[in-house]
């Protein structure tokens, strides 16, 4: 479920992600974001592939009940 809905969000953010740039302030607010990111993205790595392998699994359970 998180997987699905972590997809939709990226998926989609080619979309929505422009406009939210430009109604936020652009690449002011956009260099600020990724300032903060940088602190923490080792973090967003791992906690990116413990979900991954966290739907692969659940995946594969399903799999096996049905």
């Amino acid at each position: 479920m998180i997987g699905s809905i972590v997809a939709f969000i990226v998926g989609t953010s080619c979309c929505w992600l422009s406009a939210l740039a430009i109604w936020l302030g652009g690449i002011g607010f956009l260099s600020v974001i990724i300032n903060m990111v940088e602190d923490f993205q080792m973090y967003l790595i791992v906690l990116s592939i413990i979900f991954g392998f966290i739907s692969i699994y659940l995946y594969q359970k399903n799999k096996t009940k049905n």
